[in-house]
């Protein structure tokens, strides 16, 4: 009997690593929640205009790369007035990957898919570039920015808002789960 047990929790906690291992990689810039915090002025930092572009890049993801998504959370996109273009670095050059979609006084998610085209980019540190309202020359539209979240191969990306955390997938939280229980019944027993 103590043997099954054993074998239980090992099987378990190998499932837990395995499905672990295979789960999407998530790589989040996040900025200082304080930096990127609305309402608390209309100028910068909290808000970027016209002369005022971003640009950061995301940490090398190494090994097998199926899918990739760019998703920029930003506050106030006042689209399709607002036109706030995101570039990422492909093959020497800016690439055009569209612009920002969302609300007036919401945090919000735009997501681009990216293609094998910028694997190579992605496990060097994808670089990106954001041109804010490029329709004009003058203070007329201001964005902020909260997160960008490169997700390779289906992983799941942490909610808009600055300071959120990752939420955890439910598979994942009850393998966790189900290890811990093995691990303390298996202590119980022994007790």
């Amino acid at each position: 009997m103590k043997t099954v047990k054993i074998l239980t929790v090992v099987f378990g906690m190998l499932l837990m690593f395995g499905t672990l291992a295979n789960a999407g990689i998530v790589d989040v810039i996040e900025y200082p929640t304080g930096y990127f915090a609305p309402g608390a002025t209309t100028s910068s930092p909290y808000y970027r205009w016209w002369d005022e572009d971003w640009g950061w890049a995301h940490n090398p993801i190494a090994g097998s790369i199926t899918t990739a998504e760019l998703s920029i959370s930003a506050y106030d996109v006042d689209a399709p007035s607002e036109v706030d273009n995101i570039y990422a670095w492909e093959n020497g050059g800016w690439t055009l990957l569209g612009n920002l979609a969302g609300l007036n006084n919401d945090w919000g998610y735009t997501t681009f898919n990216l293609g094998s085209e910028f694997f190579d980019e992605i496990a060097a540190g994808l670089q990106v570039y954001m041109d804010i309202d490029t329709t004009h020359t003058y203070n007329y539209w201001a964005v902020t920015l909260a997160k960008s979240a490169l997700s390779i191969n289906g992983g799941t990306i942490p909610p808009p808002c600055p300071g959120c955390g990752v939420i955890p997938e439910p598979a994942t939280m009850s393998l966790l789960g189900f290890g811990v229980l093995g691990l303390f019944g298996l202590r119980r027993k022994r007790s």
